[in-house]
């Protein structure tokens, strides 16, 4: 069998990867020495294979515990869109998270505790919001959670509205001219209970 040298130009070549796109704390000097322990394992596992044998590599990246504290999932298929709505409600000081599918956005609900969640209808097509929209609902209500679902869409047809309720939408809002704003401010009363910040108590 014919060997490679695992040099730092062949690495980027074949992974298509420098050190500046590398995950955080990881680099390709890291990569190569996991590629080198893994060898160095399979060998061993063929010179004895009745022998079990301890990996020697160690995943590079591992699965993070799921943060906790307050937190709002966005749930959309245009990578623009889940952007503009992370920086519109980071004014909140809830970490957010961002999904562009439903199967995604159903293991994040899974992991983690979300009081809020914004989520477009049409990801990509409406069959697939009403599942998503059922199923978040359902699993809040198995964990005895509260999380607050609204659904966002630019669709003019006015029988969705009420569809997305009958499932257990808590708003509904269409995407017109000024639905960020308006988005903004349902937020707004949903955790400030419609009272401004800088709102002084008589």
């Amino acid at each position: 069998m014919a060997t490679i040298d695992l040099d730092d130009e062949f690495l980027e070549l074949f992974f298509n990867i420098t050190n500046s796109k590398c995950p955080k704390n990881f680099d390709l000097i890291d990569l190569k020495k996991q590629l080198l322990n893994i060898v160095d394992t399979l060998k061993e596992l063929n010179a004895n294979a009745k022998k079990p044998i301890q990996s020697k590599a160690i995943s590079p990246i591992t699965e993070e515990e799921a943060p906790s504290g307050p937190a709002i999932l966005i749930v959309d298929d245009l990578g623009v869109i889940t952007y503009q709505l992370k920086v519109l409600l980071s004014e909140f000081n809830y970490d957010i998270d961002c999904s562009q599918e439903i199967y995604d956005a159903v293991n994040k609900f899974k992991k983690r505790k979300y009081e809020y969640v914004v989520m477009d209808l049409f990801i990509p097509t409406e069959r697939e919001g009403f599942i998503l929209l059922t199923e978040l609902k359902k699993l809040a209500l198995s964990a005895g959670t509260k999380t607050i679902v609204g659904v966002i869409t630019a669709s003019p047809r006015k029988e969705i509205e009420q569809q997305c309720k009958n499932r257990g939408a808590d708003f509904f809002l269409e995407k017109n001219s000024d639905w960020q704003n308006s988005l903004y401010n349902i937020m707004s009363n949903y955790i400030n209970g419609g009272k401004d910040e800088d709102e002084e108590d008589y």
